[in-house]
């Protein structure tokens, strides 16, 4: 019975955890395969992908830059950030639709498979990338490496190059008085709620560093990162500096202020939102956040697709 391709979406969607030599790159083939594939659609949006005949796949991955990007150039020394679609090319099924890679990848860090590096290496930050990636190399280091019944995959890829960790953009006149935020010389930035201050009804936003980058469109994915904090007493609930890398995630999976928080904004750009908890988890609790909660987050846009 054929292994289905479910497992190999989540080890790509996931990028982590599967074994090779960190800063290796698996090349990619010139062979005929990805011919009968077609892609077509617009960069930043989910594809069409017509999947012919791809039995000529050997043991290498094949690869074919379908948009080219006017970005720099991506190396091993990279950070990326991709929307991924990823199909069995056995079946022709979509397995995983278009959404975020989730994480942040540092392509010469431990641990990321070569296929993966692979698939970003050489081309330019804005490109659409098509691969087919075999068997072998898919779970090359797992406990199913050697497996003969499980399919080839095919994944579209929107990548971008992230080249920063911070916002960089100028620093902006204040507009709030509910909190204010300090950078640091490393790290998340501090966040003080001012104190007498009034927790608001409404969403309350302060670009305080305005980028100049692409501007963050409803629906699309963005880079960021961000400190969150509970305007009641100042404590720190989330924070992507603190588990070391930058968050990707579409501005449609978030609650309603940290989206309103994004959207129109440009990338560059470092974004204080007080959300009232109408416009975040309302009368739910969510882990370190109590019910009825009053947030701020403090969210530095570092990339969007």
């Amino acid at each position: 019975m054929q292994r289905r391709l479910p497992a190999i979406a989540a080890a790509l969607l996931l990028s982590l955890g599967l074994a090779s030599c960190a800063g290796s790159s698996t090349p990619a083939a010139s062979g005929d395969a990805l011919n009968g594939v077609e892609v077509s659609g617009e960069y930043g949006a989910a594809p069409t992908v017509v999947i012919g005949d791809v039995a000529g796949l050997g043991e290498e991955m094949e690869r074919r830059v379908e948009i080219e990007g006017d970005g720099e150039e991506i190396t091993l020394d990279s950070t990326v950030a991709a929307n991924l679609t990823v199909y069995d090319a056995g079946t022709k099924a979509e397995e995983s639709p278009y959404a975020p890679l989730g994480q942040v990848l540092d392509l010469d860090a431990e641990g990321i498979p070569g296929y993966l590096t692979g698939l970003f290496d050489g081309v330019t930050s804005g490109s659409r990338v098509v691969a087919l990636i075999p068997a072998a190399l898919l779970l090359e280091g797992t406990a199913n490496a050697g497996a003969t019944d499980t399919p080839p995959a095919l994944v579209v890829a929107d990548v971008i190059e992230v080249p920063e960790t911070r916002a960089t953009g100028a620093e902006q006149a204040s507009t709030q008085s509910l909190v204010t935020v300090t950078d640091a010389a490393e790290g998340a930035p501090q966040v003080t709620i001012v104190e007498g201050a009034t927790a608001p009804d409404e969403l309350v936003l302060e670009t305080r560093k305005l980028g100049t980058g692409p501007v963050v469109a409803e629906g699309s994915s963005v880079v960021v990162q961000y400190t969150g904090v509970l305007f009641a007493t100042g404590e720190t609930f989330d924070s992507s500096w603190d588990r070391g890398t930058p968050a990707q995630f579409s501005t449609t999976g978030v609650v309603d202020g940290f989206a309103q928080a994004l959207v129109g904004q440009t990338v560059g750009s470092q974004v204080i939102a007080v959300i009232p908890p109408a416009l975040g988890y309302g009368d739910q609790a969510s882990e370190a956040i109590p019910a009825g909660s009053t947030l701020v987050f403090v969210v530095d846009i570092l990339g969007t697709i």
